[in-house]
């Protein structure tokens, strides 16, 4: 069904659908007999109070559960307005979220930035998980299993992933993105591909990431691979002895044989240099 023009919701299986929203923030809604779990209550307070008018579009049915991929701000600060949700996360997630440091770090670069919502994100009331796991957790909404999934730290440190098994749909947040640069910003390089290697042993046949287009099997593949080459092409530039503008040149110019037109391919000039100062420490 489509809302509005930037914005696509799409019913992947019976009563299981993806919530895309161009150029933002996508998120997944499941409807059982008696509740609705939302998966990333968005980036603001006012995209939440639209995702969750979208899932009164579908169902009347309340929203008991809110589950957070990860606790960046694009995926999370809408939180408040779920408030007679269980917010679900991982022990991570909720220990970034009460991080002062992190919010103020994340609250100043929004405020200073020229986004639409940056006058909003200053009356943010950060909300994190009330309710927190270590590696998996299990419920069922009307009878379908919903796995909530830890294979460890890769975009952030507590990345989780949302599986429903019979239908093989997978919900990646920002780890598995397809065709599309992920932002590096918070990322743990040595764990990432590790992740990456757990959750490829799951058998899916379509995936729904935190930002742009759903993928397929092969898709979440070529994610892996990317940030294998990724790390790969970085720590053998600085075992070579480059410097960091030496290694981002080169790892750019090889990266560039098979992701150039990847979504946000560009953006690797200014993401690289941080990222490859985490390898080397």
């Amino acid at each position: 069904m489509k809302l509005r023009s930037d914005i696509q919701i799409i019913e992947l299986a019976s009563n299981i659908y993806a919530r895309l929203h161009d150029n933002m923030t996508n998120s997944g809604i499941i409807v059982g007999d008696n509740e609705v779990l939302v998966i990333d209550s968005l980036s603001m307070p006012s995209y939440a109070k639209g995702l969750i008018s979208d899932v009164k579009y579908i169902t009347d049915k309340p929203i008991k559960y809110l589950i957070d991929t990860h606790a960046h701000w694009d995926h999370s600060w809408g939180n408040e307005e779920f408030k007679d949700s269980i917010i679900i996360g991982h022990n991570n997630c909720y220990l970034e979220m009460m991080d002062t440091k992190w919010n103020e770090n994340w609250r100043s670069k929004i405020i200073n930035g020229n986004d639409p919502w940056a006058k909003e994100a200053n009356l943010v009331n950060i909300t994190p998980p009330t309710l927190t796991f270590d590696n998996k957790m299990s419920f069922y909404i009307g009878g379908r299993k919903i796995e909530l999934l830890y294979f460890g730290k890769a975009h952030t440190s507590g990345d989780v992933f949302i599986h429903v098994p019979n239908e093989k749909i997978l919900f990646t947040g920002d780890v598995i993105q397809r065709n599309k640069i992920p932002y590096l910003g918070d990322c743990y390089p040595l764990d990432w591909p590790d992740t990456n290697n757990k959750l490829s042993k799951i058998p899916i046949d379509i995936f729904v990431s935190g930002h742009g287009d759903n993928g397929n099997y092969n898709d979440l593949l070529e994610s892996k691979k990317f940030i294998q080459d990724l790390v790969n092409y970085s720590s053998d530039a600085l075992f070579e002895g480059q410097n960091i503008k030496e290694v981002t040149d080169t790892v750019i110019n090889k990266l560039s044989n098979l992701y150039v037109n990847w979504v946000g391919f560009e953006s690797l000039n200014e993401q690289l240099p941080d990222f490859i100062l985490k390898l080397s420490i």
